[in-house]
């Protein structure tokens, strides 16, 4: 991939043109129009980051010689992001911050997410002030479940974070995670 860089945890950063971003916002009001977007701040929505971290996962994907794949983009609500040609169907989980992942940073998900239909999640960053997606690693959802920790309502992930009823979650080390290039080839 142009503009990207592999760092020492194995991490891979890639610039994104602003272009793509816009493509993501598109992408995103499609999605709203399917679904309706139960999200009121429209200012200051930025749900488009995780269409964006699609985006750069099937580039990736191709750029790593991976062909063979579906990319669920229609009625894609509870469906994996992506199915591989051998059947691994694949959960893409991206946040946006403000500042490049640091080594004990987390991964989460949704804990509703947990059940859908899903054999992998791979976890990316955007950090978005510079432009710049960070692809963190995958795991196996089993391992996942196992590894990560689970917050319930009222729960603090830390002092800045505490968890709403109806948005409990699964959160992981990032440490945890099998980085890119090596987890790329546990499910093609």
């Amino acid at each position: 991939m142009t503009n990207s860089q592999i760092h020492t945890q194995g991490w891979i950063s890639v610039l994104i043109a602003p272009k793509y971003e816009e493509q993501a916002r598109q992408i995103r009001a499609k999605r709203d129009r399917q679904y309706g977007n139960i999200y009121t701040e429209a200012a200051t929505d930025e749900r488009w980051v995780g269409d964006l971290g699609e985006m750069v996962f099937k580039s990736w994907l191709k750029h790593e010689g991976v062909h063979e794949f579906t990319w669920v983009s229609d009625d894609a609500a509870g469906e994996p992001d992506f199915i591989t040609a051998s059947n691994i169907r694949i959960g893409v989980k991206t946040v946006k911050r403000k500042v490049a992942p640091r080594e004990d940073y987390t991964a989460q998900i949704t804990a509703r997410h947990a059940n859908e239909p899903i054999d992998h999640f791979f976890f990316m960053t955007y950090e978005i002030a510079k432009r710049r997606m960070w692809l963190l690693g995958g795991i196996n959802r089993e391992c996942f479940l196992q590894e990560a920790r689970y917050y319930g309502a009222g729960e603090r992930v830390h002092a800045n974070y505490q968890i709403r009823q109806g948005h409990e979650i699964y959160n992981i080390a990032i440490s945890k995670l099998v980085p890119p290039k090596t987890w790329i080839n546990t499910v093609t």
